[in-house]
C-alpha cells in the first residue's frame, strides 16, 4: 500500500467512525421538514464566501445543467437561502449569492460538525489534540489553495 492508499483508508476509517454521530445531529438541526438535498447543500458551499456568480457559472461548480440549476436556486431563493442579485454593469444578467439565511445554516452545520469531532478530540490527550489541529488547519489551508485553483 503506498502513502495515497494509506492516507485515503486512514481517512476512510475517521469517517465512517465520526459519520454517524454527526449524521444523527444534523437531522436535529434540520427537524421540523427544514431538510436540504445533498445537491442543495452543495450548491450553499459553493456560494459561500464568493462573489455572486451566474447561473451558468454555478451549474459548472455544481457539475448540473443550468436548467437543474436554475430549478434549484428557485427553491432556494423561496427558503430565503440565496438571492438572485443584478449585476453591477449589466443589468440583464443575473447571478445569484448566498443569503443570510444561507450562511446561518452553513454556520449551523459547521458548529454541529465541530461539537461531534470535539467529542471524539477530548479522547485524545493535549498534544495528540494540539497535532490534530495542526494537521486539520494544514488540510483547510490545501483545500482552499485548490478551491481556488479549480
Amino acid at each position: 500500500m503506498d502513502e495515497r492508499d494509506h492516507l485515503a483508508a486512514s481517512f476512510g476509517a475517521m469517517r465512517r467512525a465520526m459519520i454517524p454521530a454527526f449524521l444523527l445531529d444534523l437531522l436535529a438541526v434540520f427537524d421540523g421538514g427544514d431538510e436540504l438535498s445533498m445537491t442543495q447543500l452543495a450548491t450553499l458551499y459553493v456560494l459561500d464566501g464568493d462573489e455572486p456568480v451566474s447561473l451558468g457559472t454555478l451549474a459548472e461548480r455544481v457539475g448540473r445543467s443550468v436548467s437543474a440549476v436554475s430549478r434549484l436556486v428557485d427553491g432556494l431563493v423561496r427558503r430565503g437561502l440565496v438571492e438572485r442579485r443584478e449585476h453591477p454593469t449589466d443589468r440583464r444578467v443575473r447571478r445569484v449569492a448566498i443569503a443570510e439565511d444561507g450562511e446561518a445554516v452553513l454556520r449551523r452545520l459547521e458548529r454541529t460538525r465541530a461539537e461531534a469531532q470535539l467529542t471524539i478530540m477530548d479522547r485524545l490527550d493535549p498534544a495528540d489534540r494540539a497535532l490534530v489541529a495542526r494537521a486539520m488547519a494544514l488540510l483547510g489551508d490545501a483545500a482552499r489553495q485548490e478551491r481556488r485553483t479549480a
